[in-house]
């Protein structure tokens, strides 16, 4: 498959995200609550002389082989590669992939590395990196940019944060709201989400990632934020919470849901 029309979603997780927070599914005519949606996240390092060319060329293979699995979870199955614009972390590349819950990641996993065709794309990335995965549970805390017609250039933002002594999730929902409440009011155009570790190795207690259409929105979305009084004081709550680490990330959407996907 070649790479995604520039007419599809440009922002991480804009629609895609946006169709894969379905809660509630049917099954044998009872309701079955389904989990929250699922983030397999890769850190990964080149091998040898491995370069940014090779994992071009390792993603537009991945793109071609997924055609070739029949999976309706592939099928709605969102990716994106991340690079370093500003970080300390040292990884050379990251793979964001999301299912709507956990029972679409695993039959999606199934269904993907049974197949010859996934296999051979997932031999392709291990002939060109190391890489180190983990899974969270991912919740939508605010959506301030509409699906709409764009490129599938982003830049995000990604925040690893732990709980201070005696803080509980109930103290972090509470910061939240206060910054959503802020976003909301100045109709910030960025997109919020909070992930939770499911199946992770790192020392984190949630995460959080922001993403913006491009660099010149994230300097003015920031500035209106951190330059108003409510952005200031809320940003204060939350630190009093939480202590953080963040990055700064350039990522382009590989792979997302057919716009037409029901929400």
């Amino acid at each position: 498959m070649n790479k995604p029309s520039r007419k599809i979603i440009p922002t991480l997780l804009l629609l895609a995200f946006a169709l894969i927070f379905a809660q509630v599914a049917q099954s044998d005519h009872h309701e079955v609550v389904e989990t929250p949606a699922v983030v397999e996240g890769f850190r990964c390092d080149f091998t040898g002389n491995n370069d940014a060319k090779d994992l071009d060329s390792a993603v537009s293979f991945w793109q071609s082989q997924m055609e070739k699995i029949d999976s309706p979870d592939l099928k709605n199955y969102f990716a994106a590669v991340l690079t370093p614009i500003r970080s300390n972390n040292t990884a050379d590349f990251y793979w964001l992939g999301a299912h709507a819950n956990l029972n679409a990641f695993a039959r999606g996993n199934a269904a993907y590395m049974a197949s010859e065709a996934g296999q051979a794309a997932n031999a392709r990335f291990q002939k060109i990196s190391t890489c180190v995965s983990n899974l969270f549970f991912s919740e939508n805390l605010y959506q301030g940019t509409p699906p709409q017609e764009g490129d599938n250039d982003f830049v995000l933002e990604a925040y690893g944060c732990t709980l201070k002594h005696g803080k509980t999730m109930a103290n972090v929902q509470a910061a939240e709201a206060g910054i959503v409440g802020v976003l909301k009011a100045q109709g910030s155009k960025i997109n919020v989400f909070r992930w939770t570790p499911f199946l992770s190795g790192l020392p984190a207690d949630v995460v959080y990632l922001v993403a913006h259409d491009d660099l010149i929105v994230f300097g003015s979305s920031n500035t209106k934020f951190f330059m108003s009084p409510g952005g200031q004081s809320s940003q204060f709550a939350l630190s009093t919470v939480m202590d953080c680490t963040g990055a700064l990330y350039s990522g382009e959407v590989i792979h997302a849901p057919p716009p037409d996907t029901e929400m």
